[in-house]
């Protein structure tokens, strides 16, 4: 299975595996000022949806029907999480909530997982070949790069 970072963050700026454009990493800079823009909601939810429409497309490739909830934790009681996700209104639902940071939990399958990292990185570990990933990514505006999940440890 290949591992990969998939972000809205250009690789171009980056130096030494450092990000050096000012951005936004979380929900919660949602009327922040970034390079002299601030960032909206409308705009915050554009790449949030691209996230998940990104994950979704790429699952529907592998035709993994159900994904296993790894390490949940939930940091609001409106978030209850459930042990496995089978459906696509679940998945947005639950990765809507773990971009928005009101939970953490990693998606799981033999064969597919999802981990999302601080500052709004997203990592996938797939047997799709890298240019289906890189073109799946760029397809909703992001950046597909092979690198590991800092979140795929050996329990």
């Amino acid at each position: 299975m290949l591992e990969y970072r998939i972000t809205k963050y250009d690789p171009a700026n980056r130096v030494a595996e450092r990000y050096v454009v000012d951005d936004w990493t979380s929900f919660s800079d949602i009327g922040k000022r970034f390079n002299n823009v601030e960032l909206t909601y409308e705009k915050y939810l554009k790449t949030e949806t691209a996230y998940i429409d990104c994950c979704i497309d790429l699952l529907s490739k592998v035709q993994i029907p159900v994904l296993s909830v790894e390490q949940a934790e939930s940091y609001s009681d409106a978030i209850n999480i459930p042990s496995k996700i089978s459906s696509i209104i679940e998945l947005r639902k639950f990765m809507t909530a773990c971009l928005r940071e009101q939970c953490w939990f990693k998606l799981t399958n033999e064969k597919f997982f999802i981990h999302f990292g601080y500052d709004y990185y997203m990592y996938v570990g797939t047997e799709l070949p890298s240019d289906v990933v890189e073109q799946t990514a760029i397809k909703y505006g992001l950046f597909g790069e092979l690198f590991p999940s800092p979140y795929n440890t050996v329990e």
